[in-house]
Parts: structure tokens; sequence; C-alpha cells
């Protein structure tokens, strides 16, 4: 993951731009949290928890995505704006670790009004994988004896490519949302059961999808699909763990000759991150590129128009990539 900027003395954005909240459509008649007239407004940094809020939510909730179509949400940088209209919400979700920027503004601007959904969402660290020879790949966790603290991205942020997992912080995000406006509660829950049963179907697709690939091993460009492979029984083997992470020519011959050894034909990129090694280690073997989307971020070159289409479209992507009948 790449370090994120963050501004200088949060307290002090936030004062300097308390004339900018009417342009965040954050602003409220009455004192922080009051959000537009009655309704709770809930600030996000994300496309995942943005499209969450939003369907948990419905016409009971103004939100508010920090993180702009086709940015990587990781780099984000908060502007004095951003962090004001993050001491005004009702509600912050974000994910503890996502964003280094966003977790201090949480802390220090949202106080109790910042939900961070890594609980209910289940993280898992990231493994380094090291492809071993010509034949192993070992996978190294935080849990291995290893220290793994000051490895940025060291926990796996990508807990909506699991269906499941996505419905869990749904189902956590409605409970949230109706001890801040218990007079909607019941339309909180029923909406959250209506977003896990899409959930549910996808996932339900996914699993039966690729329950018959002969190939099994998920070449990536970032450790960023590890819930996914997980839930459809494919072995992850990113080039990089993080974005920002340049792998040495010596790991990038490894990852060649695991590639070659396993038969992999696929090489995955990501739509929001440099393509280089990958094409690189296609070259190498033989194998062909596919795009493969982690829907961090929906934009005209995404493969659908929500999370939902896009995450179909990874499907038939895998399915042609992994050989699947």
């Amino acid at each position: 993951m790449i370090l994120v900027k963050l501004p200088a003395a949060l307290p002090a954005l936030a004062l300097a731009a308390t004339a900018a909240l009417a342009g965040c459509g954050t602003s409220g008649a009455g004192g922080p949290g009051s959000g537009g007239g009655d309704r709770p407004t809930v600030v996000t940094a994300a496309y995942p928890l943005d499209l969450l809020v939003r369907s948990v939510g419905g016409e009971h909730v103004t939100t508010l995505n920090l993180a702009k179509p086709g940015v990587e949400p990781h780099d984000l940088e908060l502007t004095a704006k951003n962090v004001a209209a993050i001491d005004d919400a009702s509600l912050v979700v974000y994910s503890k670790g996502f964003s280094t920027a966003v977790d201090t503004a949480a802390k220090e601007q949202a106080g109790d009004r910042a939900f961070d959904v890594s609980g209910p969402a289940r993280l898992t660290p990231t493994p380094s994988v090291e492809p071993v020879g010509e034949g192993d790949a070992e996978q190294h966790h935080a849990d291995d004896g290893h220290d793994h603290g000051s490895e940025p991205g060291a926990v796996d942020q990508h807990f909506w490519l699991d269906p499941q997992r996505y419905a869990a912080v749904a189902t956590a995000v409605a409970t949230r949302l109706g001890q801040v406006d218990p007079a909607n509660r019941a339309d909180y829950e029923r909406n959250a059961r209506a977003f896990s049963g899409r959930l549910t179907t996808l996932d339900r697709e996914l699993v039966t999808g690729l329950r018959s690939c002969p190939r099994t091993e998920l070449v990536t460009s970032h450790a960023a699909f590890g819930y996914l492979a997980q839930r459809t029984g494919l072995s992850q083997v990113p080039i990089a763990v993080s974005p920002g992470q340049e792998p040495d020519p010596a790991a990038l011959g490894r990852i060649s000759s695991y590639a070659k050894a396993h038969g992999v034909t696929t090489i995955y990129t990501e739509p929001l991150v440099s393509s280089d090694f990958a094409d690189a280690i296609a070259r190498s073997t033989g194998a062909r590129t596919a795009t493969l989307d982690p829907v961090e971020s929906i934009t005209d070159r995404s493969a659908g128009g929500d999370y939902f289409a896009v995450m179909r479209s990874n499907l038939s992507t895998l399915r042609t990539g992994q050989g699947c009948s």
C-alpha cells in the first residue's frame, strides 16, 4: 500500500474549512453531525463502503464519498473541505488501515461518530507470497514469527470481494445506523437484508462458476484478491503485496518460474494499478493478460456500472483465464 500523505494539523484544517461546508453537501442548520435537515449524513472514503451505506441507508440518509472515481483510495489525500465534512458528519464509516489519512481524521474529528467496519469484516493478514524454486509457493502470514508490523497493507482490506464478508458489514452498518437514527431502524435492517440477499446470489454464482477450474493459481498484480480466492477455492499469487511495491528482478523471476511450472496461462492486471510488472511476467511466460477489478472505484472504464456488474464481469474473466468448464 502506498503511504498516504497526511495533511498536517487536522484540527486546524477543520477550522479553516468551516466556510466550505456548504459545498460538501453535508451542512445543516444544527451543529456537528446534523447533516442535511433531519437526515443523518454518512461519510465514507471508498466506493464499496459508499455503495453499502447508500443501499442500507436508502432515503433516510445523506451520503458523501470522499474518494473520487478513478483515484486509488489507498492514496487518498484529505483536503480541508474533506476534514470539515468528517467533522460535521453524523457517522463516518471506514475500515481502519485502508487509508492513514481517513484513520487519523476519523479519530481526531469524528470520535465516537466513527464506525470502523474492520471487525465485522473479519480482516486477515495479507500473506507475503514468495514462489520458491520451480514448483512451490510459500506463504508467510503475520503470525508465522516474522515481523510484518512495518509492512503497509499487512492486513487485507478488500473484504467486499467476498460477498459473505460484505454482507456481514452491511448488517453491522444497519445496526449502527439504527443507533444514530432509531426512528428508521426497521428500514435499515430491512434494507440490509435485501442487500445481503443480492450478495448471497452473487456468492452462489462465484462459488459455482469457479468450482471446476483446472488451474487454481491466481497470479495478480497485487494482493487484493485473497478473500475472493479463499471463498472460491483459488490460490492467490500476487506479484506485489501492495500497489506501491516494486518487486525486484529476482522476485519477478521466481514468479515467472512459478507460473511456468504451474501452467499459468493468464496474468491478471487491475484498472487502477500499473500493469508493467504483470506484462513483463506475461511476456516471459507466454501467458496472456486480463483485467481483474478489485472494485475499489467505478469509472467509465469499469466493466459495469456497479459492484454487482463488475463482480460478474470478474467471474467471466476468471472462468476464461482459469480454464473453467
